[in-house]
């Protein structure tokens, strides 16, 4: 029986790994990969969450954030809102300004 429960809390705990967080749910990735970094991008309402899904050694979140707010331009075609870029080096969320033409990514 334990052995049982200990497969089910590996389940889940797998099935949890690229779960979107609830403002996204019903929207598919994008994976886009920058570098060395691969992340799944869902854009919804004018946010963008950017999940980093590969291992990297000691990410830096001024690289890693630099890298996701790339992926992000890429994926939704939209200016990213100055100082909305916000998260760590796992996940990232931004605001979107998709009325601008200006597609310079923030750092």
């Amino acid at each position: 029986m334990k052995k049982i429960g200990a497969i089910g809390v590996l389940l889940l705990a797998l099935a949890a790994c690229n779960t979107p967080p609830l403002g996204f749910m019903g929207t598919e990735p994008t994976r886009v990969t920058i570098d060395d970094s691969v992340f799944d991008v869902r854009i919804k309402d004018g946010q963008a969450h950017a999940l980093r899904l590969n291992k990297e050694f000691a990410p830096n979140i001024s690289f890693v954030a630099g890298r996701a707010a790339t992926a992000i331009t890429q994926v939704s075609g939209c200016a990213i809102v100055s100082g909305s870029l916000a998260g760590d080096p796992i996940f990232i969320t931004a605001d979107l300004d998709c009325a601008s033409t200006d597609l310079e990514t923030p750092t």
